[in-house]
Protein backbone atom coordinates (compact mmCIF):
# COMPACT_ATOMS: atom_id res chain seq x y z
CA UNK A 1 0.00 0.00 0.00
CA UNK A 2 1.23 3.42 -0.78
CA UNK A 3 2.49 5.93 1.86
CA UNK A 4 0.47 8.63 2.61
CA UNK A 5 2.83 12.31 3.56
CA UNK A 6 2.48 13.02 7.37
CA UNK A 7 -0.82 15.86 7.49
CA UNK A 8 -2.17 15.29 4.04
CA UNK A 9 -5.83 14.24 3.97
CA UNK A 10 -7.66 12.46 1.24
CA UNK A 11 -10.36 14.71 -0.56
CA UNK A 12 -13.81 13.45 -0.35
CA UNK A 13 -15.26 11.78 -3.31
CA UNK A 14 -18.11 13.57 -5.06
CA UNK A 15 -21.60 11.91 -3.77
CA UNK A 16 -23.34 9.89 -6.52
CA UNK A 17 -25.84 11.47 -8.55
CA UNK A 18 -28.41 9.55 -7.21
CA UNK A 19 -28.26 11.62 -3.79
CA UNK A 20 -27.23 15.24 -5.17
CA UNK A 21 -30.10 17.76 -3.78
CA UNK A 22 -32.15 18.73 -6.80
CA UNK A 23 -32.66 22.46 -6.88
CA UNK A 24 -35.80 22.71 -8.05
CA UNK A 25 -37.22 20.04 -4.43
CA UNK A 26 -38.81 21.77 -1.56
CA UNK A 27 -37.01 22.68 1.61
CA UNK A 28 -39.34 20.69 3.55
CA UNK A 29 -41.49 21.61 5.96
CA UNK A 30 -41.84 25.28 5.65
CA UNK A 31 -40.22 27.38 8.73
CA UNK A 32 -40.43 30.76 6.65
CA UNK A 33 -38.13 32.15 9.22
CA UNK A 34 -36.56 34.44 6.15
CA UNK A 35 -39.49 36.55 5.94
CA UNK A 36 -38.86 37.65 9.59
CA UNK A 37 -35.39 39.37 10.26
CA UNK A 38 -34.43 40.69 13.52
CA UNK A 39 -32.82 43.45 14.71
CA UNK A 40 -29.84 45.19 12.34
CA UNK A 41 -31.19 42.64 9.30
CA UNK A 42 -34.95 44.26 9.77
CA UNK A 43 -33.66 47.64 9.87
CA UNK A 44 -31.49 47.32 6.77
CA UNK A 45 -34.64 45.30 5.45
CA UNK A 46 -37.06 47.91 6.50
CA UNK A 47 -34.92 50.56 4.65
CA UNK A 48 -34.16 48.70 1.55
CA UNK A 49 -38.01 48.13 1.62
CA UNK A 50 -38.37 52.18 1.61
CA UNK A 51 -35.94 53.00 -0.90
CA UNK A 52 -37.51 50.71 -3.87
CA UNK A 53 -40.92 51.53 -2.89
CA UNK A 54 -40.53 54.96 -3.55
CA UNK A 55 -38.36 54.43 -6.69
CA UNK A 56 -40.81 52.10 -7.81
CA UNK A 57 -43.94 54.42 -7.28
CA UNK A 58 -42.41 57.64 -8.98
CA UNK A 59 -41.62 54.97 -12.17
CA UNK A 60 -45.21 53.84 -11.92
CA UNK A 61 -46.37 57.47 -11.61
CA UNK A 62 -44.47 58.80 -14.25
CA UNK A 63 -45.45 55.89 -16.79
CA UNK A 64 -48.56 55.72 -15.72
CA UNK A 65 -48.83 59.81 -17.16
CA UNK A 66 -47.03 58.89 -20.61
CA UNK A 67 -48.69 55.61 -20.75
CA UNK A 68 -45.38 53.68 -21.22
CA UNK A 69 -45.94 50.06 -20.47
CA UNK A 70 -42.29 49.19 -20.18
CA UNK A 71 -41.75 51.84 -17.41
CA UNK A 72 -44.98 50.30 -15.83
CA UNK A 73 -43.60 46.62 -15.88
CA UNK A 74 -40.54 47.83 -14.32
CA UNK A 75 -42.22 49.47 -11.51
CA UNK A 76 -44.14 45.76 -10.82
CA UNK A 77 -40.43 44.32 -10.93
CA UNK A 78 -38.59 47.24 -8.62
CA UNK A 79 -41.69 47.64 -6.11
CA UNK A 80 -40.80 44.71 -2.94
CA UNK A 81 -44.98 45.48 -1.72
CA UNK A 82 -45.41 42.15 -3.04
CA UNK A 83 -42.71 40.42 -0.47
CA UNK A 84 -44.09 42.46 2.43
CA UNK A 85 -48.19 40.64 1.92
CA UNK A 86 -46.18 37.53 1.73
CA UNK A 87 -44.36 38.19 4.73
CA UNK A 88 -47.88 39.06 6.24
CA UNK A 89 -49.28 35.62 5.17
CA UNK A 90 -46.51 33.99 6.93
CA UNK A 91 -47.42 35.64 9.79
CA UNK A 92 -50.70 34.23 9.56
CA UNK A 93 -50.09 31.04 8.83
CA UNK A 94 -47.27 30.64 11.45
CA UNK A 95 -49.41 32.74 14.79
CA UNK A 96 -46.44 35.19 14.86
CA UNK A 97 -48.84 37.84 15.94
CA UNK A 98 -46.00 40.58 16.39
CA UNK A 99 -45.14 40.15 12.72
CA UNK A 100 -48.17 40.31 11.84
CA UNK A 101 -48.64 43.60 12.79
CA UNK A 102 -45.54 45.15 11.75
CA UNK A 103 -45.83 43.81 8.08
CA UNK A 104 -49.51 44.75 8.26
CA UNK A 105 -48.54 48.56 9.19
CA UNK A 106 -45.55 48.07 6.39
CA UNK A 107 -48.19 47.33 3.71
CA UNK A 108 -50.22 49.96 4.75
CA UNK A 109 -47.59 52.51 5.17
CA UNK A 110 -46.38 51.56 2.18
CA UNK A 111 -49.30 51.74 -0.03
CA UNK A 112 -50.63 55.25 1.59
CA UNK A 113 -46.87 56.20 0.20
CA UNK A 114 -46.64 55.00 -3.31
CA UNK A 115 -50.74 57.03 -3.15
CA UNK A 116 -48.92 60.15 -1.81
CA UNK A 117 -46.58 60.01 -4.65
CA UNK A 118 -49.00 59.17 -7.63
CA UNK A 119 -50.85 62.22 -6.08
CA UNK A 120 -47.94 64.51 -6.56
CA UNK A 121 -46.84 63.63 -9.85
CA UNK A 122 -50.08 64.20 -10.70
CA UNK A 123 -49.80 67.71 -8.91
CA UNK A 124 -46.27 68.72 -10.38
CA UNK A 125 -47.15 67.46 -14.46
CA UNK A 126 -49.99 69.00 -16.30
CA UNK A 127 -53.50 67.97 -15.87
CA UNK A 128 -54.49 65.43 -18.98
CA UNK A 129 -57.76 65.65 -19.99
CA UNK A 130 -58.42 61.70 -20.87
CA UNK A 131 -57.03 59.10 -18.01
CA UNK A 132 -54.56 57.17 -20.48
CA UNK A 133 -54.81 54.05 -21.21
CA UNK A 134 -53.15 52.89 -18.58
CA UNK A 135 -55.03 54.44 -16.18
CA UNK A 136 -58.50 53.39 -17.66
CA UNK A 137 -57.34 49.64 -17.56
CA UNK A 138 -57.06 49.85 -13.75
CA UNK A 139 -59.74 51.73 -12.82
CA UNK A 140 -62.96 48.83 -13.59
CA UNK A 141 -61.10 45.54 -12.50
CA UNK A 142 -63.29 42.35 -13.38
CA UNK A 143 -63.46 38.70 -12.10
CA UNK A 144 -60.34 38.37 -14.54
CA UNK A 145 -58.25 40.22 -12.28
CA UNK A 146 -59.23 38.29 -9.62
CA UNK A 147 -57.79 35.31 -11.10
CA UNK A 148 -54.73 36.54 -12.02
CA UNK A 149 -53.91 37.78 -8.44
CA UNK A 150 -54.67 33.96 -6.93
CA UNK A 151 -52.49 32.84 -9.14
CA UNK A 152 -49.68 35.10 -8.90
CA UNK A 153 -50.12 34.58 -5.17
CA UNK A 154 -49.56 31.21 -5.47
CA UNK A 155 -46.81 31.43 -7.30
CA UNK A 156 -45.11 33.97 -5.45
CA UNK A 157 -45.48 31.45 -2.20
CA UNK A 158 -44.64 28.65 -4.02
CA UNK A 159 -41.21 30.05 -4.84
CA UNK A 160 -40.87 31.45 -1.32
CA UNK A 161 -40.46 28.19 0.30
CA UNK A 162 -38.22 26.45 -2.51
CA UNK A 163 -34.34 26.33 -2.72
CA UNK A 164 -34.32 28.79 -5.72
CA UNK A 165 -36.86 29.60 -8.43
CA UNK A 166 -35.85 33.28 -8.26
CA UNK A 167 -36.04 33.06 -11.52
CA UNK A 168 -39.42 32.95 -11.29
CA UNK A 169 -40.34 36.30 -8.95
CA UNK A 170 -40.10 38.81 -11.89
CA UNK A 171 -42.75 37.37 -13.46
CA UNK A 172 -44.75 37.24 -10.52
CA UNK A 173 -44.16 40.87 -9.77
CA UNK A 174 -45.47 41.20 -13.40
CA UNK A 175 -48.11 39.40 -13.27
CA UNK A 176 -49.57 40.90 -10.07
CA UNK A 177 -49.71 44.72 -10.50
CA UNK A 178 -49.49 46.12 -6.72
CA UNK A 179 -48.15 49.63 -7.26
CA UNK A 180 -49.78 50.85 -10.84
CA UNK A 181 -52.76 50.76 -9.01
CA UNK A 182 -51.97 52.55 -5.72
CA UNK A 183 -50.46 55.49 -8.10
CA UNK A 184 -53.26 55.26 -10.17
CA UNK A 185 -55.29 56.02 -7.11
CA UNK A 186 -52.91 59.34 -6.08
CA UNK A 187 -53.47 60.40 -9.79
CA UNK A 188 -57.24 59.93 -10.12
CA UNK A 189 -57.75 61.63 -6.89
CA UNK A 190 -55.94 65.11 -7.85
CA UNK A 191 -57.40 64.75 -11.19
CA UNK A 192 -61.12 64.97 -8.96
CA UNK A 193 -61.93 61.61 -10.12
CA UNK A 194 -62.91 59.73 -6.90
CA UNK A 195 -64.83 56.89 -9.19
CA UNK A 196 -61.88 56.26 -11.02
CA UNK A 197 -60.00 56.72 -7.82
CA UNK A 198 -62.59 54.43 -6.06
CA UNK A 199 -61.68 51.17 -8.81
CA UNK A 200 -58.04 51.67 -8.96
CA UNK A 201 -58.19 50.77 -4.61
CA UNK A 202 -60.67 48.04 -5.28
CA UNK A 203 -57.90 46.34 -7.92
CA UNK A 204 -55.02 46.71 -5.11
CA UNK A 205 -57.55 45.60 -2.40
CA UNK A 206 -58.48 42.59 -4.73
CA UNK A 207 -54.82 41.54 -5.39
CA UNK A 208 -53.92 41.86 -1.73
CA UNK A 209 -56.66 39.78 -0.49
CA UNK A 210 -55.90 37.41 -3.12
CA UNK A 211 -52.75 36.53 -2.73
CA UNK A 212 -52.85 36.24 0.92
CA UNK A 213 -55.34 33.27 0.66
CA UNK A 214 -53.26 32.20 -2.05
CA UNK A 215 -50.02 32.12 -0.22
CA UNK A 216 -51.84 31.14 2.99
CA UNK A 217 -53.09 27.77 1.28
CA UNK A 218 -49.42 27.49 -0.15
CA UNK A 219 -47.41 27.89 2.88
CA UNK A 220 -49.57 25.67 4.78
CA UNK A 221 -49.45 22.89 2.31
CA UNK A 222 -45.68 23.18 2.25
CA UNK A 223 -45.70 22.12 5.60
CA UNK A 224 -45.65 25.77 7.54
CA UNK A 225 -46.89 25.73 11.34
CA UNK A 226 -46.45 27.58 14.39
CA UNK A 227 -43.59 26.98 16.37
CA UNK A 228 -44.21 25.43 19.85
CA UNK A 229 -43.87 28.36 21.51
CA UNK A 230 -46.47 29.35 19.57
CA UNK A 231 -48.91 26.33 19.46
CA UNK A 232 -51.37 28.03 21.89
CA UNK A 233 -51.98 30.38 19.23
CA UNK A 234 -53.30 28.12 16.24
CA UNK A 235 -56.60 29.67 17.14
CA UNK A 236 -55.21 32.48 15.53
CA UNK A 237 -54.26 31.18 12.02
CA UNK A 238 -57.92 30.01 11.96
CA UNK A 239 -59.40 33.10 12.66
CA UNK A 240 -57.29 34.92 10.81
CA UNK A 241 -57.37 32.82 7.63
CA UNK A 242 -61.34 32.86 7.77
CA UNK A 243 -60.60 36.79 8.12
CA UNK A 244 -58.51 37.00 5.15
CA UNK A 245 -60.98 34.50 3.37
CA UNK A 246 -64.09 36.59 3.69
CA UNK A 247 -62.41 39.45 2.67
CA UNK A 248 -61.66 38.07 -0.44
CA UNK A 249 -65.09 37.24 -0.28
CA UNK A 250 -66.64 40.57 -0.23
CA UNK A 251 -64.21 42.24 -2.73
CA UNK A 252 -65.24 39.51 -5.13
CA UNK A 253 -68.76 40.82 -4.96
CA UNK A 254 -68.35 44.02 -7.16
CA UNK A 255 -66.06 42.27 -9.19
CA UNK A 256 -68.65 39.63 -10.18
CA UNK A 257 -70.99 42.54 -10.92
CA UNK A 258 -68.88 44.26 -13.40
CA UNK A 259 -67.81 41.01 -14.57
CA UNK A 260 -71.54 40.34 -15.56
CA UNK A 261 -72.15 43.92 -16.73
CA UNK A 262 -69.03 43.75 -19.13
CA UNK A 263 -70.04 40.12 -20.60
CA UNK A 264 -73.84 41.64 -21.46
CA UNK A 265 -72.18 44.63 -22.62
CA UNK A 266 -69.95 42.71 -24.60
CA UNK A 267 -73.05 40.02 -25.54
CA UNK A 268 -75.31 43.13 -26.89
CA UNK A 269 -72.04 44.63 -28.86
CA UNK A 270 -71.86 41.62 -31.04
CA UNK A 271 -75.04 41.10 -31.66
CA UNK A 272 -75.68 44.62 -32.61
CA UNK A 273 -72.60 44.47 -34.89
CA UNK A 274 -74.10 43.22 -37.81
CA UNK A 275 -77.06 45.34 -37.69
CA UNK A 276 -74.32 48.34 -37.95
CA UNK A 277 -72.44 47.27 -41.23
CA UNK A 278 -75.40 46.66 -42.80
CA UNK A 279 -76.95 49.89 -41.55
CA UNK A 280 -73.78 51.86 -43.03
CA UNK A 281 -73.78 49.30 -46.78
CA UNK A 282 -71.95 50.45 -49.19
CA UNK A 283 -71.13 54.19 -47.82
CA UNK A 284 -67.61 55.36 -47.22
CA UNK A 285 -67.36 55.50 -43.84
CA UNK A 286 -65.65 53.64 -40.85
CA UNK A 287 -66.46 53.28 -37.39
CA UNK A 288 -64.33 54.62 -34.43
CA UNK A 289 -66.18 53.91 -31.43
CA UNK A 290 -68.80 51.48 -31.30
CA UNK A 291 -70.03 50.51 -26.89
CA UNK A 292 -73.38 49.39 -25.54
CA UNK A 293 -73.59 50.71 -21.79
CA UNK A 294 -77.01 50.12 -20.73
CA UNK A 295 -79.53 50.84 -23.26
CA UNK A 296 -77.39 53.34 -24.62
CA UNK A 297 -75.72 52.46 -27.78
CA UNK A 298 -73.30 54.63 -28.37
CA UNK A 299 -71.32 55.05 -32.59
CA UNK A 300 -68.75 56.91 -33.51
CA UNK A 301 -68.58 57.19 -37.74
CA UNK A 302 -66.45 58.95 -39.80
CA UNK A 303 -65.62 59.45 -43.29
CA UNK A 304 -66.57 61.38 -46.61
CA UNK A 305 -70.52 59.56 -46.87
CA UNK A 306 -73.42 60.89 -44.72
CA UNK A 307 -74.74 57.61 -42.59
CA UNK A 308 -78.44 56.91 -43.28
CA UNK A 309 -81.24 58.08 -40.73
CA UNK A 310 -80.77 57.04 -37.33
CA UNK A 311 -84.25 55.99 -36.88
CA UNK A 312 -83.26 52.92 -39.18
CA UNK A 313 -80.58 51.66 -36.61
CA UNK A 314 -82.46 52.20 -33.74
CA UNK A 315 -85.58 50.34 -34.79
CA UNK A 316 -82.60 47.20 -35.82
CA UNK A 317 -80.95 47.49 -32.90
CA UNK A 318 -84.16 47.63 -30.51
CA UNK A 319 -85.56 44.76 -32.29
CA UNK A 320 -82.20 42.55 -31.91
CA UNK A 321 -82.34 43.25 -28.00
CA UNK A 322 -86.05 42.61 -27.42
CA UNK A 323 -86.05 46.32 -25.53
CA UNK A 324 -85.83 49.98 -26.53
CA UNK A 325 -82.53 51.33 -27.57
CA UNK A 326 -81.19 55.04 -27.34
CA UNK A 327 -78.90 55.44 -29.78
CA UNK A 328 -76.00 58.09 -29.50
CA UNK A 329 -74.73 58.40 -33.22
CA UNK A 330 -71.60 61.20 -34.06
CA UNK A 331 -70.45 61.26 -37.24
CA UNK A 332 -67.10 63.17 -38.25
CA UNK A 333 -67.21 64.28 -41.90
CA UNK A 334 -63.80 63.58 -43.56
CA UNK A 335 -62.93 65.25 -46.60
CA UNK A 336 -59.92 63.15 -49.27
CA UNK A 337 -59.06 65.73 -51.85
CA UNK A 338 -55.89 65.40 -54.32
CA UNK A 339 -54.38 67.74 -56.50
CA UNK A 340 -51.53 67.78 -59.08
CA UNK A 341 -49.68 70.79 -60.55
CA UNK A 342 -46.42 71.43 -62.75
CA UNK A 343 -44.41 74.32 -62.64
Amino acid sequence: MESMAPGSEIAPSPPPAAVLVDARQSLGPAVLDDLFPEGDAFRRSVRTFTVLLVLAGFIASFGLYQDSVASIIGAMVVAPLGGAIMAFAGALVTARSRWQWVTGVQVFLGAAGVVGIGYLVSFVLPDILELTPSLQARTAPGLLDLGVALAAGAAGAYVTVRHTGTDALPGVAIAVSLVPPLATVGICLELGRPDDAAGALLLFVTNFAAIVVAACIVFTLAGALPSREMIRERHRVRNGFVAAVIALVIVAIPLAVTGFDRAAEWVRATTGAPYVRAWIGDRDLRVTEWSVTGDTVKLVLAGPDAPAPAAELASGLAAAYGEPVALDIQYVATVHEQAEATP
